[in-house]
């Protein structure tokens, strides 16, 4: 059992930006699991630690490479741990009890068939997509064709977990695209596990996700760009078609409360660095203000934005007075926590 040289590409360009985190891979002793373990972590030049060491060493994430069964398919998952604690953590520990511990996240991994009676197996399997808001926001069966359905590019994918449920919605494709090398390798690994169940079971739900689903791992900005350029001289992938809608959920800005987030974030907020204040706010809205226009040029109807309910829209500021740089949404729908911004075009 060895990971597709797919999941495996492009290991220099990982490598290097693994730097700024301390990863290791767990070598759990398991037999089945010690080639994949090895291959992770020569192609992101990242150590291996004895199960039970890794924080002993100091080291903020650790792969580990996890059995997995789904109906009668069993194989494995490569999963994430986060061996940091948070502030938050932290101050909720001693609110608590002042010598109280916190206890350790467990390893996690992306799962595109989760079971039907989870939370997001009944978003996913259609259950609660009537009452979706980003189904509401994105809107893809205006635009359904011959083949299928509305093509969307998920610009800032993550853990994938709106790419699924906009791939159960009314779409043909769903693109997703993410450039931190890590979370590409646990989006690889379940499309690899999907693609298996997929093949081997006779089930609607993973078939269709499967059929659906698609992962670029690259910038953004940079997959915009090259994909406007096929677009326009016909080059580069021969499938390759406009999207019919961008949807962007950059990281949200930095936190000013203390209340518990969901694992999944609280996650992706370790690897990104975006659980504290940065002195670097002006990079960052120039960053959103790039993305977003490339996000304007390359879709056909619409870009959809996910922001904090009360957050500024992206690529501005209250702090600094609004300079034009990017158009202001055309409207948007909120809810109690989060809002859509939505920009027609």
């Amino acid at each position: 059992m060895t990971l597709s040289a797919a999941a495996l590409e492009d290991g220099q360009s990982a490598a290097s930006s693994l730097a700024v985190k301390k990863f290791c891979v767990n070598s759990s002793g398991n037999p089945a699991f010690g080639p994949i373990e090895e291959e992770i972590a020569s192609k992101y030049s990242i150590p291996t630690i004895p199960q039970g060491e890794t924080s002993e060493a100091s080291y903020t994430h650790c792969v580990h490479i996890l059995p997995y069964e789904y109906n009668l398919v069993k194989s494995y998952a490569v999963g994430i741990q986060p061996l940091e604690t948070s502030s938050s953590d932290r101050r909720r520990a001693n609110r608590k009890k002042k010598n109280s511990k916190v206890t350790q996240m467990q390893p996690t991994f992306i799962d595109f068939c989760p079971p039907l009676n989870s939370n997001l197996g009944k978003r996913v399997g259609g259950q609660r997509q009537g009452g979706e808001m980003l189904l509401k926001a994105v809107a893809p069966a205006k635009y359904t064709n011959e083949k299928g359905g509305a093509i969307i590019y998920d610009l800032t994918a993550g853990f994938g977990q709106d790419s699924m449920i906009l791939a159960a919605g009314m779409t043909g494709q769903v693109h997703m695209v993410e450039r931190d090398p890590i979370v590409a390798l646990l989006l690889k690994d379940a499309m690899r596990r999907l693609h298996l169940i997929a093949e081997e079971i006779d089930e609607n739900r993973c078939s269709s996700l499967n059929e659906k689903l698609f992962l670029h791992e690259n910038d953004a900005v940079n997959f915009c760009r090259k994909r406007l350029v096929d677009l326009n001289d016909k080059s580069g992938d021969d499938c390759a078609e406009a999207p019919d809608v961008c949807y962007l959920d950059p990281m949200f800005p930095p936190r000013t409360k203390s209340a518990a987030v969901k694992k999944n974030m609280q996650i992706l907020h370790g690897l990104f660095h975006t659980n504290e204040e940065s002195d670097k706010d002006n990079e960052r809205w120039q960053q959103e203000q790039e993305l977003l226009n490339e996000a304007l040029a390359l879709a056909k109807s619409r870009v959809v934005v996910k922001r904090p309910v009360n957050a500024p829209p992206l690529g501005t500021s209250t702090d600094v007075p609004y300079d034009m740089s990017v158009p202001l949404p055309s409207f948007e729908l909120k809810g109690s926590i989060n809002r859509f911004d939505i920009y027609m075009l």
